[in-house]
């Protein structure tokens, strides 16, 4: 009996498309967005600083002509470390400290996706830049009511798990959003490393990457497996969450943790001792 071929994938519509988008702050506060309704706080503070020292990175990997100069991912090692929160409040702060729009697209495909949170999960968006080619990101593109900050969807194809067929590799759709958004910062919310192989696929394509590191939570072992996926030429930044015990010194909640130029055959950073103690 023959082999029945695969359906091809339903294309976008051409047609203008009214989409749910987050229409007040509150919607995005209801995502996770840290919100200073009287003053600022020392979490936003802590955002702002890793968003600042991240924008002066950024600036430097586009000026310097680095491949997808543009565009920062974000992965941690593992789930529940509180990636996607960190990857909102990121492009959040560089939206806002910074002079050029940020994009934050989702291409993360677990449950409670940013394209969940935010009342995006049906919308055309990444997935479907790589399931057709004719796509342009620009009708992807979903606004937020924080100003310069916009999103792109995971993606209709992405649901419907239709991945085995793709059309297009995922690292050519991110360079094709790179350059056709190069006057924006682009955030790419990916997989954990230890659980999806798209993170480690996109690594040799951006140029930063921010990998989110739970304290008293993630073991050295898993630190050194995850650095190891993303050796190559990006800039990494360790940023460690959820510390315990806030010191004047420290960034609470979110302590910048250093940066990591990834080189072949580097041993990966030694991480703060809580990293190295037994769960048990």
């Amino acid at each position: 009996m023959d082999a029945v071929a695969p359906p091809d994938p339903v294309p976008v519509s051409r047609q203008p498309l009214v989409r749910p988008a987050p229409r007040t702050i509150a919607d995005l506060a209801q995502a996770g967005l840290i919100i200073e309704d009287e003053g600022r706080t020392r979490l936003g503070d802590e955002f702002r600083i890793c968003a600042s020292r991240l924008h002066s990175t950024i600036k430097a990997s586009i000026l310097s002509g680095e491949r997808n100069g543009n565009t920062l991912l974000v992965t941690s090692t593992k789930p529940a470390e509180g990636k996607s929160f960190s990857a909102l409040n990121l492009a959040a702060a560089l939206a806002q400290t910074a002079q050029r729009p940020v994009v934050l697209v989702d291409a993360d495909l677990k449950p409670g996706s940013i394209s969940e949170l935010l009342g995006l999960k049906r919308q055309p968006g990444l997935f479907d830049m790589v399931a057709d080619a004719s796509v342009r990101p620009s009708e992807l593109v979903v606004a937020t009511p924080l100003p310069g900050l916009s999103v792109i969807p995971i993606g209709v194809p992405a649901l419907q798990q239709d991945l085995d067929h793709r059309r297009r590799p995922l690292v050519e759709v991110v360079d094709a959003l790179s350059a056709a958004l190069s006057d924006c910062t682009l955030v790419l919310d990916t997989g954990p490393l230890l659980s999806t192989s798209d993170p480690s696929v996109l690594a040799p394509s951006v140029a930063q990457i921010v990998m989110i590191v739970e304290s008293g939570r993630t073991q050295k072992p898993e630190l050194e497996a995850a650095m190891d996926l993303i050796r190559g030429n990006a800039k990494v930044m360790l940023m460690l969450n959820k510390v315990a015990g806030r010191q004047r010194s420290s960034f609470g909640a979110y302590s910048y943790y250093g940066d990591y130029y990834a080189r072949p055959n580097a041993p990966p950073p030694a991480p703060p001792s809580s990293l190295s103690k037994s769960q048990n």
